[in-house]
């Protein structure tokens, strides 16, 4: 679920020893399946450089079905699944150095696989050759939906490239009760993911949406909030809260996006991830005892994202209020 990927250029003009036609079609069906929401992250590693040097690699395609193919799912790609990281000073423009400079980022912050050319060796831990990319089994641990157990370091698995490459989520947990020992744990994690990187990277605007508690006073609840998240508001991450009606959401959920710019220069927050979640983690408990087993996280398509997210814009909190 919301692997982040980096294909090196050579990869992408790769034909895998076999077809490349074929290659390509089977690149779609894993990056774009067409009966499934869509999964992956692809890291343009330094944006412009990244895509002049896969968009040359492919232009050297000798097949000329194999080349126009190949253009189209890049092209496609580029719009649909790529994401920005900053650049890293290259040793070189071979494929070794992509691996190298791939490898100096993911140590920055951490990112699922990169994707080698049948030419070359695979970096030892997060490489992986393209013919084993394609294969039905590497696919299998990022499934959607998917069991995600109750502590840090299994979320941190599902939520690094969402919170890494997302200007604004918007988290809504309804059982928060303003303790220590609750889901505000979670929020603390999503703060952390999304704003303590590296310098280049993006920071990320959090809205955290909650219900009011029985038997606990509004004011008592946003109080509690503030004094368990005050070591994460600081400077620009500064962290909304919006109350809602008891029980007016039962549902855990997440949803995150980008600031899209629009004809007249303004951005707007455009919805492309929405998770639901059947529980996160939970204070201190080990994730044994809390359920792991029953922890199902599914993630839906763009189009349902955005129509949750207008969904929730319709309807009228109660109070909504920035922590700083």
């Amino acid at each position: 679920m919301l692997a982040e990927f980096l294909l090196t250029p050579d990869a992408l003009a790769d034909d895998g020893g076999e077809s490349g036609v074929e290659i390509v079609r089977r690149l779609q069906q894993c990056l774009l399946p067409s009966r499934t929401v869509p999964i992956a992250l692809l890291c343009r590693l330094g944006g412009v450089e990244w895509e002049r040097a896969a968009s040359t690699r492919i232009a050297r395609i000798s097949n000329y079905n194999h080349r126009q193919d190949a253009m189209a799912l890049f092209q496609k790609l580029q719009s649909l699944l790529c994401v920005t990281r900053p650049a890293v000073p290259l040793s070189s423009q071979t494929e070794a150095g992509w691996i190298a400079a791939g490898l100096t980022s993911a140590s920055r912050v951490p990112l699922d696989r990169i994707i080698v050319s049948t030419a070359t060796a695979p970096p030892a831990t997060i490489g992986v050759s393209l013919q084993n990319f394609l294969a039905d089994d590497f696919w299998e641990p990022f499934e959607n939906p998917r069991l995600v157990g109750r502590d840090h370091a299994s979320q941190a698995k599902v939520l690094t490239a969402l919170c890494t490459h997302s200007d604004w989520v918007q988290l809504r947990l309804p059982q928060i009760r303003g303790g220590s020992d609750d889901e505000i744990v979670t929020v603390r994690q999503i703060i952390k993911l999304s704003n303590d990187l590296p310098a280049g990277f993006r920071g990320t605007q959090i809205d955290l949406h909650i219900c009011q508690q029985r038997n606990l006073s509004d004011s008592n609840l946003i109080r509690g909030v503030r004094d368990e998240l005050s070591g994460c508001c600081r400077g620009e991450n500064a962290i909304r809260v919006t109350l809602w009606p008891e029980k007016h959401f039962v549902n855990r959920e997440l949803l995150a996006g980008d600031f899209a710019k629009t004809s007249t220069g303004t951005f707007q927050p455009r919805p492309l991830w929405w998770i639901t979640m059947t529980h996160v983690a939970v204070g201190s408990r080990d994730a044994t005892l809390a359920g792991e087993a029953g922890n199902t996280w599914s993630l839906f398509s763009r189009q349902k994202a955005y129509q949750r997210f207008e969904q929730i814009r319709a309807a009228t909190p109660l109070k909504s209020e920035v922590l700083g």
